[in-house]
């Protein structure tokens, strides 16, 4: 009686499982996709982040590059909706070489009809590119000590032979390519002597070297750095130490004020409390204002 109940219980459940319908069926025959996104994408020679717009049929692409051919722009990375395919895939190049510098994708969803993206491309432009001469070359200090060891002056007036480079010139190439480790896009530099044939030094009138705080845009040739948050670094090769330039970048097209990176020494001499150099101690904001030639 045993073995036929058995039986029994096989069978109901058998038949029963049998009749079930699998709960997946739907989500694995995709008839429920639609979607058809650009999720993410990115192109050799971009800068800054990709934007990403879609309202119902209306859907677009936008980003800006540096390049100088916009005929075969390659594309980094293409990222979609599940299961949809698109009409490139990462490694292929669009063609922008028309007036509006527009291309197209189309993305073609599991189940429904394609949906065409506008994909937009904007020439990326470059303030700091060009020849610079030196407006000034400024300085303002303060101990917040409320004492009067504050106040703001060119720095040749504190240290005499910084006047010597106060007519060098500034040469920002291009953008060149885009360095792997940090993602910040780089260009030539060159900082050369002008008329005068002499650079700028920076030892104080007590005899110490101040070239680490004052010589942040050095003399020579590099590479600078745009970074994302649109700050610049500058890097001079050949040289046993390397020189970082710090701060923000702001121009309108002819002038660009250079903040350069400040750290503020405490230790005070308090038997020449307003001398210059406890005023090179305090300096807060160290700043160029350069002019487009």
């Amino acid at each position: 009686m045993k073995r036929y109940k058995f039986i029994f219980l096989t069978l109901t459940l058998v038949t029963m499982f049998a009749c079930q319908k699998d709960p997946l069926l739907e989500i694995k025959d995709g008839g429920w996709n639609k979607e058809r996104n650009i999720i993410g994408i990115s192109f050799a020679g971009q800068i800054g982040q990709t934007t990403i717009v879609r309202e119902g049929a209306d859907a677009s692409v936008a980003f800006l590059d540096y390049s100088d051919d916009f005929s075969n722009i390659l594309i980094n990375s293409l990222e979609i909706s599940f299961g949809a395919t698109a009409s490139v895939k990462a490694g292929d190049k669009l063609n922008f070489n028309n007036p509006e510098k527009t291309a197209t994708i189309t993305i073609t969803p599991v189940n429904g009809n394609p949906l065409i993206w506008k994909i937009v491309a904007g020439s990326y432009i470059n303030p700091y590119k060009g020849t610079w001469s030196i407006h000034s070359f400024r300085m303002k200090w303060d101990d917040w000590n409320g004492w009067g060891l504050n106040g703001e002056a060119n720095v040749a007036d504190k240290i005499s032979s910084a006047a010597n480079g106060m007519d060098d010139v500034f040469t920002f190439g291009g953008i060149d390519g885009v360095d792997e480790v940090s993602g910040a896009y780089y260009g030539s530099y060159q900082r050369a002597g002008g008329p005068n044939g002499a650079f700028g030094t920076y030892t104080s009138p007590l005899g110490n070297d101040w070239s680490d705080l004052l010589g942040q845009l050095p003399n020579g040739n590099g590479k600078y750095y745009i970074k994302k948050d649109n700050t610049i670094s500058v890097n001079i090769d050949g040289k046993t130490k390397m020189y970082n330039s710090k701060g923000s970048t702001a121009t309108d097209g002819s002038t660009m004020t250079y903040s350069l990176y400040t750290n503020q020494i405490w230790s005070i001499d308090w038997d020449d409390y307003y001398g210059t150099e406890n005023q090179l101690k305090v300096i807060y904001e160290l700043y160029y204002i350069l002019k487009k030639q």
